[in-house]
């Protein structure tokens, strides 16, 4: 189990803000929306990306990490996303500076949600990928076979949530996990038909190669038959193979992803808030 404190927190922090950074840079080029930016503000970043996306590409990360919060920095930014007719969202780590929560409380900031992030520490020798004969998983990880249909099921994956997002939301990030160099492209199929698929970036922060997980979806046929566990196990090999000294991933508390990031044996690093405005 890894103790996580500021250094590590910094580590993991770093890693979020330069995966939304890659996000919003590949959805700029994919859309062409010319307001699409990243800005950087009190040692985080805020992006900001075509309305239709929501808060999943319209949000701050990282926010007084490593650095004091101002509050005529964040009255800016307000007024930016207030131009885009969107909520200012702020994604708050436990390990933010000291001025951080007074600052969103002087602007009339509360929380209404959370999300934990995961950490795992990789070993050159470890395994983590186990058999599935049994079970009939096959784990693809050549990337001109998953990419063909990798949108398709991304979305078909995502589409049945508690929570609806929009067609081209889906769509758009499925395409950036194919735009983006730094990701690998996962599959798992059942029978020879894909059952979900998955992402993992690679981030080089300041403790060293991250592996960043993300996107995972499973077609709802297939759903509680152990296929995201095979997945991120078969991405943790990956990472591994790939030189990373940790893998992270984020997950709404008590959820299935967060169940099955915790049967792969990934710590709970620490829970954020998520701030919005309401005054």
């Amino acid at each position: 189990m890894i103790l996580t404190g500021p250094e590590l927190a910094q580590t993991l922090e770093q890693a979020e803000a330069t995966h939304l950074s890659r996000q919003v840079a590949a959805c700029r080029r994919l859309r062409g929306y010319q307001q699409s930016r990243v800005i950087a503000i009190c040692g985080g970043v805020a992006a900001v990306t075509d309305p239709v996306f929501g808060r999943k590409l319209n949000h701050v990360t990282g926010l007084g990490m490593g650095a004091a919060v101002n509050a005529d920095e964040l009255a800016q930014l307000e007024s930016i996303y207030a131009a885009q007719g969107l909520e200012t969202q702020i994604d708050v780590c436990p390990h933010t500076d000291g001025s951080t929560l007074a600052v969103l409380s002087e602007r009339g900031y509360s929380v209404n949600a959370f999300s934990n992030t995961y950490v795992r520490q990789l070993r050159p020798m470890e395994a983590y990928a186990q058999a599935h004969g049994e079970s009939g998983i096959e784990i693809i990880t050549d990337r001109a076979l998953v990419e063909a249909t990798f949108v398709g099921n991304s979305v078909a994956g995502f589409s049945v949530q508690a929570v609806n997002r929009p067609a081209v939301l889906l769509e758009t990030l499925a395409q950036i996990a194919l735009q983006r160099s730094d990701t690998f492209l996962f599959a798992a199929t059942i029978d020879g038909k894909v059952a979900a698929t998955a992402g993992m970036s690679l981030i080089e922060t300041a403790s060293g190669l991250l592996a960043h997980l993300y996107i995972a979806s499973t077609l709802p046929a297939y759903r509680g038959r152990g296929i995201q566990l095979a997945l991120l196990r078969a991405r943790l090999t990956a990472a591994r193979d790939a030189g990373c000294r940790l893998a992270g991933v984020t997950a709404r508390p008590a959820n299935t992803s967060a169940r099955n990031t915790e049967r792969a044996g990934f710590s709970l690093a620490y829970t954020k808030s998520t701030f919005i405005k309401t005054r």
